[in-house]
Parts: structure tokens; C-alpha cells; sequence
């Protein structure tokens, strides 16, 4: 008898402890509304930046910094990662939590060009990350020394065909959106122009300055100082229509091809999974950002415009601009490290 009024005691323990169980598990599926995103930030957020800092990409992402830590309440620090192409900075982030606290400003290199210049990437743009946010677009700037005879596009494909492989340009890199801007020039010409690789575009300027090569290209930022300054002409902007900063300045679609056009673009990624909540405070808090005037201003002053695009139109941009840089790329016989 007593033994079982102990079984039965143990049977209605076990019940008990089953349905506080059962009662806790539901309470922990419906607690995770903070750990999904509510109450991001917390703490202070990286913003991890492809590029070397005092650039052009770098103030883009210190300005945004700025706002953000002003809308949120919480520090935006921004750690530069700079090399291969961007894709350090990117694996950096493709492999950290997913939890609204590592963003990565991603551009034409770590999402469209690394597929293409390395054998194995440590990571995958398209899989590993998840776009955020359209920040914009800068041109890219080709420019000469103003003693070279050659100063205008019509001129420099003349020389460049008369006498091929004499005219040279410097660049940072050989897998940036400068340097293959001024591929894609040669392919759609036919122009024999050498490249010189330089480790930065301050570098190439130098050169250009010193009368060692006669024309650089890079981000029209980087540029800019040394035209106002006029110590370099510019030749051509890259984009769909002349930049604001030198308006009297063609493009490359008008004087050669109207699909000339490229443009260093730049966004916000996060690791895949990172929750929908965070993402969209994140998206918003940009945009807002992008419009207020003092950095509006400063960006357009650099040659960047600003702009918006929802996230599914950016998928499918990355997706078009991985398609074309692929088949420059292989038209220029670059082959994968």
C-alpha cells in the first residue's frame, strides 16, 4: 500500500515537473523579442571598414558613424580592415555573431570584384552576408599630369593607338573598380595603355606629379585636392553623368561608350541570420541619416552621391555587377590568386 501511494506520489512529481517544463519552454520562445532585436543597440556597434582611414570611404562610414551613435544612443565605432580587395573586412564580419553588432561597409570589391580575383574566398558575399542598406555611389576619376599633350579621352585613344603600350596610368591595385574602369576602357576601344600598380591612389598622384607617369586614375575623392589645387587635369568621370565637383569634366559614356559606366558603390552588410528588427532599425536610421543636410553636403562635396534602394533592388544590382565584372575581368586575362 505504501509502496503505492509513493508511485503515485513520484507519477504526480513527474507531471508537475512536465508541465513546468513544458510552461518554461513556452515561455522561452515567446521571451527572445529582446534577443530579436527590440532593445538593439546596447553596446557599442563596429563598423568594419575595407579601407585605409582618412580616405574617401572611410569619412563615408565616420560621418554615418556619427549619426548613428547620435540616433541610437550607443557608440558606432568604425575598425578599419584594410587589404585583398576588401575581402578581410568582409570576412571579418561574415564570421561574427549575428547579433546587429558587426557591419561591414561593403562596396564594389568585397560583393562584386573578390569572386572573380581569388581562387578561394574565405567567404561568400552572396550567402554569408545580408544587405542592409544603399549608402550610394562615387565615380572614379582618370587624370593627368598638365603638361601632358594627351589631356582629353578622343586625344589619348589616338596616341594610344598610334604608338600602343607607351601611354601608362597608375592605379591602386589591379583588382580595384579604378583599375578596371580603365580595363574596360581598353577592351571597348582597343587601346594598348599600361598599368602600373601602386599601393594607394596618394601613391599614383605622387608619381603623376613628379612627372614619372603621366595619368592616374582612382575615386574621384582621392583626386580632388590636387585639381582644385591644379596640379592634375582631369580627363574623364566614370559615371553615368558628369560629377557635380568637375562639371566641365565628360565622361567616359559620353566620349566612348554609353555602358562606360562604373561606379565605386557602397552599402551596409551584416552576418546571415542577423534578426530583421536590427536590420530594419539599422536600414531607417541610415536613411534618415543620408539626408540630413550637413552630410549630404560633405558627401556631395566629395564626388559621393548619396542615395536609396530597397534591399531586394541592391540583391539583384550585387548580382548584376558580379555577372559584369566577371567577364571584364576574364577579357583581361586576370587570373584568380
Amino acid at each position: 500500500m505504501i509502496g503505492r501511494l509513493r508511485q503515485g506520489h513520484l507519477r504526480e512529481e513527474t507531471m508537475k515537473r512536465r508541465t513546468f517544463t513544458a510552461g518554461l519552454g513556452t515561455a522561452l520562445t515567446s521571451f527572445p523579442a529582446f534577443s530579436q532585436g527590440d532593445d538593439w543597440p546596447t553596446r557599442t556597434v563596429r563598423i568594419v571598414c575595407p579601407f585605409t582611414p582618412g580616405g574617401s570611404q572611410d569619412n563615408i562610414a565616420r560621418r554615418l558613424a556619427a549619426k548613428l551613435g547620435d540616433a541610437f544612443g550607443q557608440s558606432f565605432v568604425v575598425e578599419n580592415r584594410t587589404g585583398a580587395g576588401g575581402s578581410i573586412a568582409a570576412d571579418n564580419v561574415a564570421k561574427s555573431p549575428a547579433d546587429g553588432y558587426s557591419v561591414l561597409l561593403g562596396n564594389i570589391g568585397s560583393h562584386a570584384l573578390v569572386p572573380h580575383l581569388y581562387a578561394r574566398p574565405a567567404y561568400n558575399a552572396v550567402t554569408d552576408l545580408e544587405t542592409v542598406a544603399w549608402i550610394g555611389t562615387q565615380p572614379n576619376l582618370l587624370c593627368c599630369h598638365p603638361s601632358f599633350p594627351h589631356d582629353t579621352l578622343p586625344k589619348l585613344l589616338a596616341a594610344a593607338k598610334a604608338d600602343p603600350g607607351k601611354i601608362s596610368f597608375g592605379s591602386s591595385g589591379l583588382g580595384t573598380s579604378p583599375t578596371l574602369t580603365m580595363e574596360l576602357f581598353k577592351q571597348k576601344t582597343g587601346a594598348d595603355i599600361t598599368f602600373i600598380s601602386y599601393r594607394g591612389a596618394a601613391a599614383a598622384a605622387a608619381d603623376v606629379l613628379a612627372g614619372h607617369v603621366p595619368l592616374v586614375i582612382s575615386n574621384i575623392d582621392s583626386l580632388m585636392s590636387q585639381v582644385s589645387a591644379g596640379k592634375l587635369k582631369p580627363v574623364a568621370s566614370s559615371g553615368a553623368k558628369r560629377s557635380p565637383v568637375t562639371p566641365d569634366t565628360p565622361t567616359f559614356a559620353e566620349s566612348v561608350s554609353p555602358d562606360l559606366v562604373v561606379t565605386s558603390w557602397s552599402i551596409w552588410a551584416v552576418p546571415k541570420g542577423t534578426p530583421a528588427k536590427i536590420k530594419d532599425k539599422l536600414k531607417a536610421a541610415t536613411e534618415r541619416a543620408l539626408q540630413t543636410p550637413d552630410v549630404a553636403a560633405s558627401m556631395k562635396a566629395g564626388g559621393f552621391e548619396p542615395g536609396t534602394m530597397t534591399v531586394p533592388e541592391i540583391d539583384a544590382y550585387i548580382q548584376t555587377e558580379i555577372k559584369r565584372w566577371g567577364e571584364v575581368i576574364r577579357a583581361a586575362g586576370i587570373k584568380p590568386q
